[in-house]
């Protein structure tokens, strides 16, 4: 089993087992690692090479939750790890590459954490910043917000009818009895 950089591998696993999680699942007690998150830490570790491909890693994950479906430690059908399992999935992967679990481990840990590389990012900053500048509204749409840009809410939305008795648009409510 292995057992050199086990501080370093539980926080590469406590990193990737969170990334992609909402605020309800990491609030569970024991935090478990789903098999994508395991692929993207085996390739940004750089243990899924030109060798050791992520089909490689598919087939090592399947048989490691094999192994502990079958002796009881997992309930059936689970595809996720914890680190207990995921030490035993290590093994397996440097067993695959005949390699020392040590050699792994050290990959493992020397990992930052989760990147974000290459992922989507703001399409256009300036047409963003075009569609939500209030300045430019005409109409309707202009009475919806502020002058800071903030909108006003349901008073934006609806028109407030006054039931004083003058006819609407009349300028002059309010004016007759300091003329008479």
């Amino acid at each position: 089993m292995a057992t050199g950089g086990s501080s370093g591998l539980k926080q590469a696993f406590d990193q990737f087992a969170r990334f992609g999680k909402s605020e309800s699942q990491l609030k569970e007690k024991d935090i478990r690692i789903e098999s994508k998150n395991v692929q993207k830490l085996m390739k940004e570790a750089g243990v899924v090479d030109g060798k050791y491909t992520s089909q490689l890693l598919d087939n090592d994950m399947a048989r490691v939750l094999g192994k502990l479906t079958s002796s009881g430690t997992y309930t059936k059908g689970i595809k996720t790890f914890e680190f207990q399992g995921f030490k035993q999935l290590v093994d397996q992967i440097a067993e695959s590459k005949k390699t020392s679990a040590d050699q792994i481990l050290a990959l493992i840990s020397s990992v930052g954490g989760p990147s974000t590389s290459n992922t989507t990012g703001v399409a256009n900053a300036n047409t963003t910043a075009r569609m939500t500048d209030t300045s430019h509204y005409t109409g309707a749409h202009k009475e919806r917000f502020d002058e800071s840009g903030h909108g006003k809410g349901k008073d934006g939305r609806t028109d407030v009818v006054s039931n004083s008795g003058y006819v609407g648009e009349y300028k002059g409510a309010g004016t007759y009895d300091k003329k008479h």
